[in-house]
């Protein structure tokens, strides 16, 4: 059991950071830990910044319980979700939906890493060493969620400072058309190209665009 603990550990930190699909990876957190926990059944909730709604997963009726907290904003999940703790109730709602689905006890664990709270494990009729075992498994899927996090946040950066380049560019391809064609210095160019966008409620990146498209409404007493 020790060495499926850490080949599971280890699968979930190597996850593949390219196509990374977070919907199965709760779904894969969930079968692990209801089969290392070893619990009956076992449920996730994540919270991610990719995704715009909180994602559900697990075995047997675990996922509509995850949601069923999530809805009436009741349980242990959420509490972790709000604090990074489950908490001690009492949950009423939630005790009489889990008894219900034939459910004596649920353990909930945080999936917390670097004070951030990227969601829940529930773990419902756990036995042994399951809190342990979750705990280990829960860690190492929030170590997981941090690294993505990152790198997803350090995309949106580069995308926003690829796009301000291109701006840039453009804006630099205008002023010197714009120069040459009407025979002004570039900071006259650009000072033109910046009071007509104001005038005309534009932004100077689409103006720039369209100069150097052909599109050139600038005229010469606009500088």
């Amino acid at each position: 059991m020790r060495t499926e603990l850490i080949d599971a550990l280890l699968e979930l930190l190597a996850r593949e950071s390219e196509d990374f699909d977070v919907h199965r990876f709760a779904q894969d957190l969930a079968e692990r830990a209801a089969v290392l926990g070893p619990a009956r059944d076992a449920g996730v909730v994540l919270s991610f910044p990719a995704e715009p709604e909180r994602i559900t997963a697990g075995t047997g009726a675990a996922p509509a319980l995850v949601r069923f907290q999530l809805e009436h904003d009741e349980g242990p999940a959420p509490e972790c979700l709000h604090s990074g703790s489950s908490g001690g109730g009492p949950w009423p709602r939630f005790s009489t939906a889990c008894a219900e689905a034939g459910y004596s006890s649920v353990e909930t664990l945080p999936i917390l890493a670097d004070g951030r709270v990227f969601g829940a494990l529930c773990l419902f009729d756990a036995g042994g060493n399951a809190g342990g075992t979750g705990l280990r498994l829960a860690h190492a899927a929030a170590l997981r969620l941090a690294h993505q996090r990152d790198l997803h946040q350090l995309g949106v950066r580069l995308r926003h400072l690829q796009t301000a380049l291109d701006s840039r560019i453009v804006i630099e391809q205008a002023k010197g058309m714009l120069a040459e064609r009407h025979k002004i210095g570039v900071d006259t160019a650009f000072e033109g190209l910046r009071r007509y966008a104001r005038d005309h409620n534009q932004r100077v990146a689409d103006l720039a665009r369209a100069i150097v498209d052909g599109r050139d409404p600038v005229r010469p007493n606009d500088f």
